[in-house]
């Protein structure tokens, strides 16, 4: 299982020379003391092809409230450090910015910055130095509530009674009924909280059983007793029958001998699963990820066993076809390809925020850039991203 977010924290902190910076990385511990990139990634001297990633929006396994951004989008660039400087410094020029990094949020947002935006939305457009390079996954963090409402619970029943829904297609069709249809059968308002307590109970945070079995499934047993939709019953009457599923989660994540999971934590699968599609797309593949908290040595491990064939159950689905060099992590002002990860991911989580109906300039201003570069392959509930160049409609009433 994948560590909780408690566990990200720095473990050697009573050690002082654990607390010095890891060499590559701006993060302390033992946690990130391996896979630390600290010299510049070039093409020439590292077979494969380099792939930088960053991420907008992640807020760990708290997905849902009305602080928290409906999207997380993660931007890669195919490109080298050595590739990615003079792409920089012609940003800069054109630009005319004079801070140490390239940042979407510090320079591209806001009404006044339509002009640099104009300099993106070039580059990222058909014929532009990044349109071939560059992609968008975007994550529907409510989406990924539901998803795993069925993954976590519905699906382990179902396993153990010798029947595969994921591979026949069942899982996911199940989940996109409910997330569609669940608000209409419901209402809002209880379709909301469902999704709430799924947080509160999966949650890392959850540790001390604050959100019992029985308050998961009383709110279970009152959406099924509301629901006005045939899909949506059938998914809810297959829920409430999970209650031995729901007591085996908690003791598998909280109890004293577990190591706890991240089950409701986005980016760790995320990544695996982009790493599976730019590999199928470029082949031979070497990853540099921001040094984000969430992308710990064991993490790393784990995304790399995955992609050799040493299958973990979490990704048991993503190794056919992988074909990874190296999984590294560093620091963005270290390596300007990890600028352009961020310019990308930035655009794709402003465009994200258009959708959903918030009010964004920059999204306005990149959206026709940006919605060609969605993996359709992301975590949303339909397949088309083109649909993501609108607002939403919501059911509200």
């Amino acid at each position: 299982m994948l560590p909780t977010t408690n566990q990200l924290k720095d473990d050697g902190a009573v050690n002082e020379p654990a607390r010095q910076p890891n060499p590559g990385t701006g993060l302390l511990g033992p946690n990130f003391a391996r896979r630390n990139r600290p010299h510049p990634t070039d093409e020439t001297e590292d077979p494969g092809q380099w792939v930088a990633l960053d991420e907008s929006g992640w807020d760990g396994d708290q997905l849902y409230g009305q602080q928290r951004s409906r999207y997380l989008s993660i931007g890669t660039v195919a490109i080298s450090d050595d590739e990615a400087a003079p792409i920089v410094e012609e940003i800069r020029t054109a630009t005319r910015l004079q801070a140490a990094e390239v940042k979407f949020s510090k320079a591209f947002t806001g009404p006044r910055n339509g002009p640099r935006r104009a300099v993106l939305a070039t580059m990222l457009a058909p014929g532009g130095v990044l349109h071939e390079r560059a992609s968008v996954y975007l994550i529907d963090k409510h989406y990924f509530i539901v998803g795993k409402l069925i993954d976590l619970f519905i699906e382990e029943k179902e396993a153990k009674q010798g029947r595969d829904i994921r591979n026949t297609d069942r899982a996911r069709q199940m989940a996109r009924s409910l997330f569609a249809e669940g608000p209409r059968a419901l209402g809002p308002e209880l379709f909301g909280r469902l999704l709430s307590t799924t947080v509160a109970f999966t949650a890392a945070k959850n540790h001390d059983q604050s959100v019992t079995v029985e308050d998961f499934h009383n709110l279970v047993e009152e959406a099924w007793t509301q629901s006005r939709r045939r899909k949506v019953t059938e998914a809810l009457a297959a829920l409430r029958t999970t209650k031995d599923e729901a007591a085996e989660y908690l003791q598998e994540a909280h109890g004293p001998d577990a190591a706890l999971g991240q089950s409701l934590e986005p980016l760790i699968p995320a990544t695996a699963a982009i790493l599976a599609n730019r590999s199928k797309e470029l082949g031979r593949v070497n990853f540099l990820l921001d040094d984000q908290r969430a992308m710990t040595d064991a993490n790393l491990d784990r995304i790399e066993d995955e992609a050799r064939g040493r299958t973990l159950p979490e990704f048991r689905h993503l190794s056919y076809g992988v074909h990874l060099g190296e999984i590294v992590r560093g620091r963005s002002k270290d390596h300007p390809s990890l600028q352009l990860a961020d310019l990308v991911s930035g655009a794709g989580f402003a465009v994200a925020e258009r959708h959903d109906g918030q009010p964004n300039p920059a999204g306005d201003d990149l959206y026709e850039a940006v919605v060609p570069l969605i993996d359709p392959a992301g975590l949303l509930s339909h397949d088309d991203p083109g649909r993501v160049a609108y607002p939403e409609v919501r059911y509200t009433r």
